[in-house]
Protein backbone atom coordinates (compact mmCIF):
# COMPACT_ATOMS: atom_id res chain seq x y z
CA UNK A 1 0.00 0.00 0.00
CA UNK A 2 1.15 3.53 -0.54
CA UNK A 3 2.11 4.98 3.05
CA UNK A 4 1.04 8.90 3.71
CA UNK A 5 2.88 11.37 5.62
CA UNK A 6 -0.64 11.66 7.64
CA UNK A 7 -0.68 7.97 8.40
CA UNK A 8 2.52 8.16 9.50
CA UNK A 9 1.68 10.93 12.05
CA UNK A 10 -0.91 8.76 12.84
CA UNK A 11 1.02 6.13 14.03
CA UNK A 12 3.38 8.03 15.88
CA UNK A 13 0.69 10.31 17.48
CA UNK A 14 -0.92 6.98 19.17
CA UNK A 15 2.11 5.30 19.79
CA UNK A 16 0.93 2.63 17.10
CA UNK A 17 4.12 1.34 16.80
CA UNK A 18 6.35 -1.73 18.61
CA UNK A 19 8.33 0.40 21.44
CA UNK A 20 10.51 -2.60 22.34
CA UNK A 21 13.98 -2.87 20.79
CA UNK A 22 13.68 0.71 19.23
CA UNK A 23 17.43 1.67 17.64
CA UNK A 24 18.37 4.33 15.31
CA UNK A 25 19.31 4.34 11.82
CA UNK A 26 22.80 4.00 12.94
CA UNK A 27 22.20 1.42 15.72
CA UNK A 28 21.79 3.19 18.58
CA UNK A 29 19.09 2.48 21.18
CA UNK A 30 16.42 4.73 21.41
CA UNK A 31 13.48 5.18 23.70
CA UNK A 32 10.64 8.20 22.86
CA UNK A 33 9.73 9.06 26.44
CA UNK A 34 7.37 11.97 25.51
CA UNK A 35 6.21 11.64 21.50
CA UNK A 36 5.73 15.38 21.52
CA UNK A 37 2.85 17.94 20.63
CA UNK A 38 1.01 17.39 17.24
CA UNK A 39 1.63 20.56 15.47
CA UNK A 40 -0.59 21.87 12.91
CA UNK A 41 1.11 24.64 12.01
CA UNK A 42 4.66 25.52 9.82
CA UNK A 43 7.35 23.93 11.66
CA UNK A 44 8.12 20.42 12.89
CA UNK A 45 5.57 17.92 12.94
CA UNK A 46 5.79 17.41 16.77
CA UNK A 47 7.20 19.90 19.07
CA UNK A 48 8.44 19.68 22.96
CA UNK A 49 9.50 16.07 22.11
CA UNK A 50 12.16 13.54 24.67
CA UNK A 51 13.75 11.09 23.70
CA UNK A 52 16.80 8.79 24.93
CA UNK A 53 19.57 7.96 22.20
CA UNK A 54 22.09 5.81 23.45
CA UNK A 55 23.21 7.25 26.78
CA UNK A 56 21.93 10.98 25.92
CA UNK A 57 18.96 12.54 26.38
CA UNK A 58 17.48 14.53 24.10
CA UNK A 59 14.61 17.31 24.00
CA UNK A 60 13.19 19.11 21.27
CA UNK A 61 11.07 18.44 17.74
CA UNK A 62 10.39 15.41 15.73
CA UNK A 63 10.04 15.68 11.81
CA UNK A 64 8.24 13.05 9.88
CA UNK A 65 8.36 12.45 6.25
CA UNK A 66 8.27 8.93 4.23
CA UNK A 67 11.99 9.41 2.64
CA UNK A 68 14.79 10.86 4.28
CA UNK A 69 15.77 13.03 1.51
CA UNK A 70 12.03 14.75 1.19
CA UNK A 71 13.80 16.90 4.17
CA UNK A 72 15.85 18.48 1.60
CA UNK A 73 13.42 18.47 -1.23
CA UNK A 74 10.68 20.86 1.58
CA UNK A 75 14.05 22.73 1.73
CA UNK A 76 14.16 21.80 5.77
CA UNK A 77 17.77 22.24 5.71
CA UNK A 78 17.77 26.13 4.76
CA UNK A 79 15.21 26.53 7.57
CA UNK A 80 16.65 27.15 11.30
CA UNK A 81 13.44 26.54 12.75
CA UNK A 82 14.18 22.72 11.83
CA UNK A 83 17.66 23.22 13.94
CA UNK A 84 16.20 21.85 17.04
CA UNK A 85 15.00 18.89 14.99
CA UNK A 86 16.07 15.71 17.30
CA UNK A 87 15.00 12.71 15.76
CA UNK A 88 13.67 12.40 11.58
CA UNK A 89 11.00 9.94 11.60
CA UNK A 90 11.38 8.02 8.27
CA UNK A 91 9.56 4.65 6.24
CA UNK A 92 12.37 5.07 3.89
CA UNK A 93 15.78 5.54 4.78
CA UNK A 94 17.27 7.26 1.32
CA UNK A 95 19.83 9.92 2.60
CA UNK A 96 21.76 11.40 5.05
CA UNK A 97 20.10 14.27 6.65
CA UNK A 98 21.87 17.60 7.89
CA UNK A 99 20.82 20.35 9.86
CA UNK A 100 21.54 23.92 8.77
CA UNK A 101 24.55 23.44 10.58
CA UNK A 102 25.76 20.37 8.61
CA UNK A 103 24.95 18.40 12.20
CA UNK A 104 23.89 14.83 10.94
CA UNK A 105 20.34 14.19 12.48
CA UNK A 106 19.53 10.80 14.17
CA UNK A 107 16.74 9.12 11.88
CA UNK A 108 14.33 6.35 12.97
CA UNK A 109 12.45 3.60 9.97
CA UNK A 110 9.10 3.50 11.21
CA UNK A 111 8.51 0.94 8.59
CA UNK A 112 10.33 -1.45 10.94
CA UNK A 113 8.09 -1.81 13.89
CA UNK A 114 4.50 -0.92 12.18
CA UNK A 115 2.29 -4.66 12.51
CA UNK A 116 1.14 -5.47 8.88
CA UNK A 117 -2.10 -5.38 10.03
CA UNK A 118 -3.03 -2.00 10.55
CA UNK A 119 -1.68 -1.27 7.30
CA UNK A 120 -3.53 -3.84 5.34
CA UNK A 121 -6.80 -2.23 8.18
CA UNK A 122 -5.75 1.13 6.53
CA UNK A 123 -5.89 0.14 2.75
CA UNK A 124 -8.99 -1.42 3.08
CA UNK A 125 -10.21 1.22 4.45
CA UNK A 126 -8.94 3.65 1.64
CA UNK A 127 -9.62 1.93 -1.25
CA UNK A 128 -13.25 -0.22 -0.37
CA UNK A 129 -16.39 1.52 -2.35
CA UNK A 130 -18.09 0.69 0.51
CA UNK A 131 -20.71 3.80 1.39
CA UNK A 132 -18.44 4.70 4.57
CA UNK A 133 -15.15 3.31 4.67
CA UNK A 134 -15.21 1.14 7.63
CA UNK A 135 -18.83 -0.36 6.87
CA UNK A 136 -17.59 -3.94 8.03
CA UNK A 137 -16.32 -2.80 11.29
CA UNK A 138 -18.58 -0.37 12.57
CA UNK A 139 -21.20 -2.07 14.42
CA UNK A 140 -18.43 -3.22 16.40
CA UNK A 141 -17.30 -0.42 17.80
CA UNK A 142 -17.93 0.48 21.96
CA UNK A 143 -21.82 2.26 22.31
CA UNK A 144 -20.01 4.79 25.02
CA UNK A 145 -17.38 5.85 22.16
CA UNK A 146 -19.79 5.94 19.42
CA UNK A 147 -21.93 8.77 21.90
CA UNK A 148 -18.37 10.29 23.39
CA UNK A 149 -17.76 10.97 19.56
CA UNK A 150 -21.16 11.77 18.83
CA UNK A 151 -21.33 14.85 21.53
CA UNK A 152 -18.18 15.78 20.11
CA UNK A 153 -19.43 15.78 16.42
CA UNK A 154 -22.82 17.89 17.29
CA UNK A 155 -20.57 20.95 19.05
CA UNK A 156 -18.13 20.81 15.92
CA UNK A 157 -21.16 21.12 13.64
CA UNK A 158 -22.43 23.69 15.89
CA UNK A 159 -19.40 25.79 15.56
CA UNK A 160 -18.83 25.44 12.16
CA UNK A 161 -22.58 26.44 11.47
CA UNK A 162 -22.01 29.52 13.65
CA UNK A 163 -19.04 30.43 11.30
CA UNK A 164 -21.39 31.25 8.57
CA UNK A 165 -23.50 33.54 11.02
CA UNK A 166 -20.49 35.73 12.04
CA UNK A 167 -19.29 36.39 8.47
CA UNK A 168 -23.08 37.67 8.05
CA UNK A 169 -22.73 40.03 10.92
CA UNK A 170 -19.81 40.90 9.58
CA UNK A 171 -21.18 42.17 6.34
CA UNK A 172 -24.17 43.46 8.06
CA UNK A 173 -22.48 46.01 10.61
CA UNK A 174 -23.02 43.13 13.75
CA UNK A 175 -27.15 43.81 13.08
CA UNK A 176 -27.93 40.59 14.39
CA UNK A 177 -32.20 41.02 13.55
CA UNK A 178 -31.08 41.44 10.21
CA UNK A 179 -29.46 38.60 9.85
CA UNK A 180 -31.68 36.66 11.91
CA UNK A 181 -34.05 37.20 9.07
CA UNK A 182 -31.92 36.50 6.48
CA UNK A 183 -31.35 33.25 7.90
CA UNK A 184 -34.69 32.60 8.67
CA UNK A 185 -35.44 32.87 5.39
CA UNK A 186 -32.89 30.83 3.72
CA UNK A 187 -34.00 28.05 6.29
CA UNK A 188 -37.38 28.55 5.10
CA UNK A 189 -36.25 27.51 1.07
CA UNK A 190 -34.98 24.28 2.53
CA UNK A 191 -32.30 22.94 -0.14
CA UNK A 192 -34.21 23.53 -3.40
CA UNK A 193 -34.99 27.38 -3.13
CA UNK A 194 -31.96 27.82 -0.30
CA UNK A 195 -29.65 30.70 -1.70
CA UNK A 196 -33.16 32.71 -3.36
CA UNK A 197 -34.95 33.06 -0.09
CA UNK A 198 -31.66 33.76 1.02
CA UNK A 199 -31.29 36.64 -1.25
CA UNK A 200 -35.03 37.37 -0.19
CA UNK A 201 -33.80 38.06 3.41
CA UNK A 202 -30.48 40.26 2.39
CA UNK A 203 -33.60 42.30 0.21
CA UNK A 204 -36.01 42.83 2.37
CA UNK A 205 -36.28 46.33 4.15
CA UNK A 206 -36.56 45.39 7.72
CA UNK A 207 -37.00 49.18 9.32
CA UNK A 208 -40.23 49.87 6.69
CA UNK A 209 -41.71 46.47 7.42
CA UNK A 210 -41.06 47.08 11.23
CA UNK A 211 -42.94 50.07 10.44
CA UNK A 212 -46.10 48.37 8.83
CA UNK A 213 -45.75 45.47 10.97
CA UNK A 214 -49.78 45.77 11.73
CA UNK A 215 -50.68 46.68 8.18
CA UNK A 216 -50.89 43.22 6.44
CA UNK A 217 -51.76 43.89 3.17
CA UNK A 218 -48.51 46.07 2.81
CA UNK A 219 -46.44 43.57 4.78
CA UNK A 220 -47.45 41.19 2.45
CA UNK A 221 -47.01 43.33 -0.98
CA UNK A 222 -42.99 44.17 0.29
CA UNK A 223 -42.59 40.38 0.93
CA UNK A 224 -43.95 38.97 -2.37
CA UNK A 225 -42.56 41.89 -4.28
CA UNK A 226 -39.70 41.98 -3.39
CA UNK A 227 -39.56 38.04 -4.21
CA UNK A 228 -40.36 38.82 -7.35
CA UNK A 229 -44.00 37.24 -7.45
CA UNK A 230 -45.72 40.27 -8.28
CA UNK A 231 -44.77 41.02 -11.94
CA UNK A 232 -48.01 42.77 -13.12
CA UNK A 233 -51.55 43.01 -12.71
CA UNK A 234 -53.82 40.66 -14.01
CA UNK A 235 -57.81 38.96 -13.45
CA UNK A 236 -56.74 37.95 -9.64
CA UNK A 237 -57.59 40.63 -7.24
CA UNK A 238 -55.72 39.77 -4.11
CA UNK A 239 -52.63 40.02 -6.18
CA UNK A 240 -53.62 43.35 -8.04
CA UNK A 241 -54.03 45.00 -5.10
CA UNK A 242 -50.65 44.03 -3.40
CA UNK A 243 -48.93 44.70 -7.08
CA UNK A 244 -50.34 48.41 -6.83
CA UNK A 245 -49.23 48.62 -3.01
CA UNK A 246 -45.89 46.90 -3.99
CA UNK A 247 -45.44 49.35 -7.07
CA UNK A 248 -45.74 52.36 -4.56
CA UNK A 249 -43.35 51.05 -1.64
CA UNK A 250 -40.73 50.55 -4.56
CA UNK A 251 -40.63 53.86 -5.47
CA UNK A 252 -40.79 55.71 -2.63
CA UNK A 253 -38.01 53.21 -1.07
CA UNK A 254 -36.34 52.07 -3.60
CA UNK A 255 -36.45 48.32 -2.60
CA UNK A 256 -34.37 46.23 -4.73
CA UNK A 257 -35.91 42.71 -6.00
CA UNK A 258 -34.25 39.01 -6.01
CA UNK A 259 -32.82 37.99 -9.23
CA UNK A 260 -32.08 34.17 -8.35
CA UNK A 261 -35.03 32.14 -9.64
CA UNK A 262 -37.09 30.20 -7.91
CA UNK A 263 -37.76 26.56 -8.32
CA UNK A 264 -41.00 24.57 -8.27
CA UNK A 265 -40.19 21.49 -10.51
CA UNK A 266 -40.41 18.35 -8.32
CA UNK A 267 -41.77 19.59 -5.00
CA UNK A 268 -44.46 19.49 -3.23
CA UNK A 269 -46.69 21.78 -3.18
CA UNK A 270 -46.45 22.46 0.82
CA UNK A 271 -43.11 23.58 -0.31
CA UNK A 272 -44.05 26.04 -2.99
CA UNK A 273 -42.05 29.24 -2.37
CA UNK A 274 -45.50 31.36 -2.45
CA UNK A 275 -46.62 29.28 0.49
CA UNK A 276 -43.03 29.77 2.04
CA UNK A 277 -43.53 33.34 2.43
CA UNK A 278 -47.15 33.67 3.14
CA UNK A 279 -45.70 31.40 6.48
CA UNK A 280 -42.94 34.18 6.58
CA UNK A 281 -45.51 37.21 6.44
CA UNK A 282 -47.47 35.09 9.37
CA UNK A 283 -44.47 34.69 11.33
CA UNK A 284 -43.64 38.39 11.09
CA UNK A 285 -47.21 39.65 11.70
CA UNK A 286 -48.65 37.35 13.74
CA UNK A 287 -45.67 36.00 15.95
CA UNK A 288 -43.15 38.97 15.81
CA UNK A 289 -40.56 36.76 15.46
CA UNK A 290 -37.10 38.17 15.76
CA UNK A 291 -33.49 37.20 17.59
CA UNK A 292 -34.94 39.17 21.07
CA UNK A 293 -37.96 36.52 20.85
CA UNK A 294 -35.64 33.39 20.49
CA UNK A 295 -33.31 34.60 23.36
CA UNK A 296 -36.48 34.68 25.41
CA UNK A 297 -37.48 31.13 24.83
CA UNK A 298 -37.29 29.19 28.16
CA UNK A 299 -38.21 25.65 26.88
CA UNK A 300 -39.02 23.65 24.06
CA UNK A 301 -43.31 23.57 23.96
CA UNK A 302 -42.36 27.75 23.79
CA UNK A 303 -40.23 27.37 21.19
CA UNK A 304 -42.61 25.22 18.96
CA UNK A 305 -45.39 27.56 19.70
CA UNK A 306 -43.69 30.42 18.46
CA UNK A 307 -44.00 29.35 15.00
CA UNK A 308 -47.27 27.56 15.53
CA UNK A 309 -48.95 30.41 12.98
CA UNK A 310 -52.85 30.66 12.75
CA UNK A 311 -54.59 29.75 8.88
CA UNK A 312 -53.28 31.96 6.93
CA UNK A 313 -55.96 34.10 4.33
CA UNK A 314 -58.39 32.80 2.79
CA UNK A 315 -56.78 33.32 -0.45
CA UNK A 316 -54.64 30.44 0.18
CA UNK A 317 -57.25 27.80 1.78
CA UNK A 318 -57.24 25.89 -2.02
CA UNK A 319 -53.71 27.88 -3.26
CA UNK A 320 -49.88 26.83 -2.95
CA UNK A 321 -49.15 29.89 -5.19
CA UNK A 322 -50.03 33.04 -6.22
CA UNK A 323 -52.85 32.85 -9.35
CA UNK A 324 -53.10 29.23 -9.05
CA UNK A 325 -55.99 27.53 -7.44
CA UNK A 326 -55.31 24.06 -5.42
CA UNK A 327 -57.94 21.36 -5.19
CA UNK A 328 -56.54 20.37 -2.12
CA UNK A 329 -57.92 22.43 1.40
CA UNK A 330 -55.21 23.34 3.52
CA UNK A 331 -54.79 25.86 6.55
CA UNK A 332 -51.53 27.13 5.35
CA UNK A 333 -49.89 26.10 9.11
CA UNK A 334 -46.15 25.32 9.35
CA UNK A 335 -46.23 21.61 9.59
CA UNK A 336 -44.68 19.70 12.80
CA UNK A 337 -41.32 18.22 10.67
CA UNK A 338 -40.72 21.64 9.28
CA UNK A 339 -41.38 23.37 12.68
CA UNK A 340 -38.40 21.09 14.01
CA UNK A 341 -36.33 22.02 11.20
CA UNK A 342 -36.39 25.34 11.97
CA UNK A 343 -35.66 24.51 15.85
CA UNK A 344 -32.50 22.92 15.07
CA UNK A 345 -31.51 25.04 12.30
CA UNK A 346 -32.65 28.86 13.52
CA UNK A 347 -33.60 29.03 16.94
CA UNK A 348 -30.51 26.46 18.37
CA UNK A 349 -28.34 27.86 15.83
CA UNK A 350 -28.82 31.91 17.03
CA UNK A 351 -28.66 30.81 20.69
CA UNK A 352 -25.59 29.33 20.21
CA UNK A 353 -24.14 31.63 17.83
CA UNK A 354 -25.33 34.92 20.29
CA UNK A 355 -24.15 32.97 23.37
CA UNK A 356 -20.55 32.43 21.67
CA UNK A 357 -20.56 35.71 20.29
CA UNK A 358 -20.67 37.69 23.85
CA UNK A 359 -19.37 34.80 26.08
CA UNK A 360 -22.80 34.00 27.59
CA UNK A 361 -23.22 30.18 28.71
CA UNK A 362 -26.78 30.12 29.49
CA UNK A 363 -27.79 30.66 25.61
CA UNK A 364 -25.02 28.16 24.79
CA UNK A 365 -26.45 25.54 27.41
CA UNK A 366 -30.08 26.09 26.12
CA UNK A 367 -29.21 25.95 22.82
CA UNK A 368 -27.55 22.50 23.39
CA UNK A 369 -30.73 21.67 25.62
CA UNK A 370 -33.15 21.94 23.35
CA UNK A 371 -30.95 19.98 20.49
CA UNK A 372 -30.79 17.25 23.07
CA UNK A 373 -34.14 17.34 23.54
CA UNK A 374 -35.78 17.31 20.17
CA UNK A 375 -36.13 14.21 17.93
CA UNK A 376 -33.66 12.94 15.52
CA UNK A 377 -34.37 13.95 12.36
CA UNK A 378 -35.67 11.16 9.63
CA UNK A 379 -33.69 11.34 6.09
CA UNK A 380 -31.54 8.61 4.20
CA UNK A 381 -28.23 9.48 5.79
CA UNK A 382 -29.57 8.72 9.08
CA UNK A 383 -31.61 5.67 8.52
CA UNK A 384 -28.27 4.03 6.42
CA UNK A 385 -26.81 4.43 9.89
CA UNK A 386 -29.07 2.75 12.12
CA UNK A 387 -28.32 -0.71 9.85
CA UNK A 388 -25.04 -0.17 11.78
CA UNK A 389 -26.54 -0.17 14.65
CA UNK A 390 -26.06 3.67 15.09
CA UNK A 391 -29.84 4.81 16.50
CA UNK A 392 -29.82 8.47 16.27
CA UNK A 393 -31.76 9.22 19.74
CA UNK A 394 -32.48 12.96 19.86
CA UNK A 395 -31.19 15.75 16.99
CA UNK A 396 -28.13 16.53 18.32
CA UNK A 397 -26.90 12.69 17.43
CA UNK A 398 -28.27 12.85 14.11
CA UNK A 399 -26.84 15.90 13.37
CA UNK A 400 -23.86 14.60 14.48
CA UNK A 401 -24.25 11.63 11.96
CA UNK A 402 -24.47 14.57 9.15
CA UNK A 403 -21.53 15.58 10.06
CA UNK A 404 -19.58 12.27 10.50
CA UNK A 405 -21.03 11.26 6.93
CA UNK A 406 -20.32 14.61 5.42
CA UNK A 407 -16.91 15.48 6.66
CA UNK A 408 -14.83 12.11 7.43
CA UNK A 409 -16.64 9.39 5.77
CA UNK A 410 -17.33 11.07 2.34
CA UNK A 411 -13.98 12.28 2.52
CA UNK A 412 -12.34 9.08 4.06
CA UNK A 413 -10.62 11.50 6.92
CA UNK A 414 -10.83 8.20 8.90
CA UNK A 415 -7.14 9.41 10.59
CA UNK A 416 -8.92 12.17 11.96
CA UNK A 417 -12.47 10.17 13.15
CA UNK A 418 -12.28 8.31 16.72
CA UNK A 419 -14.08 5.45 15.25
CA UNK A 420 -11.46 5.05 12.23
CA UNK A 421 -8.60 5.49 15.01
CA UNK A 422 -10.38 3.33 17.08
CA UNK A 423 -10.52 0.87 14.66
CA UNK A 424 -7.17 0.88 13.36
CA UNK A 425 -5.90 0.13 17.14
CA UNK A 426 -7.86 -2.26 17.60
CA UNK A 427 -6.15 -5.91 17.95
Amino acid sequence: MVVTENLMQFIWKLRLFNPIGLRSSDGEPLTVINLGQHNLNAGPDFLMSHIILGDRVWYGNIEIHIRSSDWDRHHHQDDTAYNNVILHVVWVNDKVIQRSDGTVIPTMLLSEYVDPHLLDKYSMMMNTNSWIPCQPQLSSVDSVKKTMWLDALSYERLEMKVQAIFGLLADYGNDWEKVFWIWMCRCMGLKVNTETFHELGEKLPLPLLHKYRSDILKIEAIFFGTAGFLPGEGDDEYVNLRYREFIYQQRVHEIAVVNGGWKKLRMRPYNFPEIRIAQLVALFSQKSLSLSTILCLENLEDARLLFGIGPLNEYWKYRFSLGGKASIEHSGKIGKGTIDVLLINVVVLFLFAYGKYYGIEKYIDRAIYFMESLPAEKNTIIKRFEAFEWVAENASQSQAILQLKKLYCDKKQCLHCRIGAEILRSG
